[in-house]
């Protein structure tokens, strides 16, 4: 059985005092938070976590802060759990919808600091397989997200190249 991975790295470190606690939370939940000083660097060796297990009462915690009103984070949170939040123990919260973009979008827009965030995402696979490599650059500032592939690169690669009459279309 082959095992996908795709590390992670958010490559700017984050200034804390720029972060939310609900958004302090939530990150460091997908992703590894190395703290160093008054910043935080976000990395992963597998992958951004999409299932989180966080106790409800830090979750509550982080929802009843007041600067994280009018966030990406507090929006999914209540939006998505609602009550949920107000039982004890454990909520389990499904981040696979890639939302963490956006939160780190909110981040950047708020920031006195950050103009944009760098994000490199590499596709690997424990076995040798085709589709099992490749990666990602997202490219965050407060108004846009912009991501590419290394296959969409590839293809526009390509298209130059039989533009330009180096090779015959495929096909």
């Amino acid at each position: 059985m082959a095992n996908y991975h795709s590390p992670t790295v958010i490559q700017q470190m984050i200034p804390t005092a720029d972060m939310t606690a609900l958004e302090q939370l939530l990150l460091g939940e997908i992703f590894d938070a190395e703290f160093d000083g008054e910043a935080v660097y976000l990395c992963t060796d597998e992958g951004p976590r999409d299932m989180l297990y966080i106790d409800a009462d830090k979750l509550r915690e982080g929802v009843g802060d007041p600067a994280a009103a009018d966030t990406t984070a507090l929006s999914q949170i209540v939006g998505q759990y609602g009550e949920e939040i107000l039982a004890d123990g454990e909520v389990e919260i499904d981040a696979s919808c890639g939302w963490w973009e956006n939160i780190l979008q909110d981040i950047v827009h708020r920031s006195a600091t950050l103009d944009h965030l760098s994000v490199i995402t590499s596709y690997t696979c424990d076995k040798m397989r085709a589709d099992g490599f490749g990666g990602m650059a997202t490219f965050i500032t407060a108004s846009q997200i912009r991501a590419i592939s290394t296959h969409e690169t590839m293809a526009h690669f390509i298209a130059q190249a039989v533009e330009s009459g180096e090779i015959k279309p495929l096909g």
